[in-house]
C-alpha cells in the first residue's frame, strides 16, 4: 500500500471506529486556516447558517437546509458525528459526497497536512480539522449558495467558526464537555457564542436565565438576538408517533398547524428556531416564502432521533447522549406512552454523566440491558455498579449486535425496544442489523 493510500486509509479508519475521532480532539483556528489557504479555495463569500448548542444542532440544521432547498437554493450542508457512514456528514441538496470526491480532496489535503506538522505554529491537523475542510472546498467548488454548519465542539475554537456565518442560532445551553468548555452554564455559553460574527443575526431556544448574558454578547457584537419565548414562540398542538403539529408566531409571521415528522416537543422548539433562522435569512435577501417553510418542515427527517424504527414489535432509537438528552427523551417518551412495557438497550460515552443519564432513562423503565464499545464508551463494570441503583432487571453483553440479538429474542408481548444513551452504539446497531434499510 502506498504512503498515498494509507492517509486516505487512516482518516477513514478513525471515522469508522466509533469515538475515535474524539480522542484526535483539540481546539484552535490556525490548522483549519492553514489547509484553506493551502488549498486556494474562495469560500469566504458563500452565506452561512450557523448552528452551535448543547442539543438540538442537527435538528436545527436539518429544518433550515430543507427550508432553503425548498427555496430551490443549492445548500451544503455538515454535521457531525455521523450515525452510519463518514460521508453523511457532508452534503449538498440532500446528497451525501461522493467517496470519489471526498478521497480526491483527502489526497490533495495530505501534502499540506505534512507542511503543517513540520510547523511549531502549525501542528498536525485533527480529523474533525480535515473533514471540516473537506466539506468547505468541496462546497466552494460546487458553487453552492449557502452553507449550513453544525458546531462540532464549543464553537469559538471550533474548526467550522472559520466560516463567516451570517444567520446564527444557540440552540440551547446544558451540561457537555465541562472539561472543555466550562463548568457553568455561563462559561459554556460564552464560548458557544463565539461563532456570532459581526453583521450576523441571533435565533436563539437558551433558557431565559441566561438570556442577559447572551444579550450583552450580542450587544458588544452590535448584532440583533432573537429569544424562543420573547421574540418568536411555537403554541404545541399535537405530538404523535406520526410527527408533531404547532402554530408559529413571530414579529413578522403567525403560521398556523405547522406538521413536522420529527417527534417531541423539543423538535417543535427546534422547528421554531429554524422558522426564525429563515425570516433572518429573508432579511438578508434570500427568497424564503411560506409555503418552502411549511414544506421544507414537513420533509424534514433526521435519523436517530426519537425515530419509530419499527411498530410490531416496536423499535426506537434515540441517540440522546448527555442529561439534559435523556431527560428531554424520557419527557417525549412518557408523554407519548404511559405503561412501562419497555426494554431499554443502552451504551454510554466514558466521559459522560453516567449515573444522571441512568437515573434519567429509569423513569422510562426498569429493565435494562447494557453494552459497551471501546475505547469511547464506558465499560459494562462502570455501567453495572451505577444501574443496580435504579433497575430492578439488568443484563449485559460486551457487544452491542449481541445485544441487540438478546434483546429481540426476548421481548415480551406488546413490548418495545428503545435504544439510546450513545449515537456510537446506536449507530453500530442500526448499521450491524440495517435497521434504516438501504441509505445513500
Amino acid at each position: 500500500m502506498t504512503v498515498q493510500n494509507n492517509f486516505l486509509e487512516s482518516l477513514k479508519l478513525i471515522g469508522s471506529k466509533p469515538g475515535l475521532e474524539r480522542l484526535d480532539s483539540k481546539l484552535g483556528l490556525e490548522r483549519i486556516k492553514f489547509l484553506l489557504e493551502k488549498s486556494t479555495v474562495d469560500y469566504e463569500k458563500i452565506p452561512v447558517v450557523h448552528i452551535a448548542g448543547t442539543n438540538g444542532k442537527g435538528s436545527v440544521a436539518t429544518f433550515i437546509s430543507k427550508i432553503l432547498g425548498q427555496s430551490k437554493y443549492k445548500v451544503g450542508f455538515y454535521v457531525s458525528p455521523h450515525l452510519i457512514d463518514i460521508y453523511e456528514r457532508i452534503q449538498i441538496k440532500d446528497k451525501n459526497i461522493p467517496s470519489k470526491e471526498f478521497d480526491k480532496i483527502l489526497s490533495e489535503l495530505k501534502y499540506y497536512c505534512e507542511e503543517a506538522e513540520k510547523l511549531k505554529n502549525i501542528g498536525s491537523p485533527t480529523f474533525f480539522e480535515i473533514l471540516t475542510a473537506i466539506s468547505i472546498i468541496y462546497f466552494a467548488r460546487k458553487k453552492v449558495d449557502i452553507i449550513v454548519s453544525e458546531v462540532g465542539l464549543g464553537g469559538r475554537l471550533d474548526a467550522t467558526n472559520i466560516l463567516n456565518g451570517k444567520a446564527i442560532a444557540i440552540t440551547n445551553i446544558s451540561y457537555d464537555h465541562q472539561d472543555i468548555l466550562g463548568n457553568t452554564k455561563e462559561q459554556i455559553l460564552v464560548e458557544k457564542a463565539g461563532i456570532i460574527k459581526k453583521d450576523s443575526k441571533v435565533s436563539s431556544c437558551i433558557d431565559l436565565e441566561l438570556a442577559p448574558l447572551l444579550e450583552n454578547i450580542c450587544k458588544e457584537k452590535s448584532v440583533p438576538l432573537y429569544l424562543f419565548n420573547r421574540d418568536f414562540n411555537a403554541i404545541q398542538k399535537k405530538i404523535s408517533f406520526e410527527g408533531s403539529v404547532f402554530d408559529y408566531h413571530s414579529n413578522e409571521n403567525l403560521f398556523k398547524d405547522i406538521k413536522i415528522k420529527m417527534i417531541g416537543k423539543h423538535q417543535i422548539t427546534n422547528a421554531a428556531c429554524a422558522i426564525n433562522l429563515a425570516e433572518s435569512m429573508i432579511s438578508f435577501g434570500f427568497k424564503i416564502n411560506e409555503e418552502s417553510i411549511r414544506k421544507g418542515l414537513k420533509k424534514s427527517v433526521w435519523p436517530g432521533r426519537f425515530q419509530l424504527l419499527k411498530k410490531d414489535p416496536m423499535i426506537l432509537v434515540d441517540v440522546a447522549h448527555n442529561v439534559a438528552g435523556v431527560k428531554t427523551l424520557s419527557d417525549t417518551f412518557n408523554e407519548l406512552i404511559s405503561d412501562s412495557k419497555t426494554l431499554l438497550l443502552v451504551g454510554i460515552s466514558i466521559d459522560k454523566d453516567l449515573e444522571g443519564i441512568l437515573a434519567e432513562l429509569s423513569k422510562i423503565s426498569k429493565r435494562i440491558v447494557l453494552t459497551t464499545l471501546p475505547p469511547r464508551c464506558a465499560s459494562i463494570n462502570s455501567l453495572e455498579s451505577i444501574a443496580k441503583k435504579y433497575f430492578s432487571e439488568i443484563n449485559s453483553f460486551e457487544d452491542p449486535l449481541n445485544a441487540f440479538d438478546y434483546c429481540m429474542s426476548n421481548l415480551k408481548s406488546g413490548e418495545r425496544l428503545l435504544i439510546t444513551g450513545s449515537i456510537y452504539v446506536a449507530g453500530y446497531i442500526l448499521k450491524g442489523r440495517n435497521l434504516l434499510g438501504n441509505r445513500k
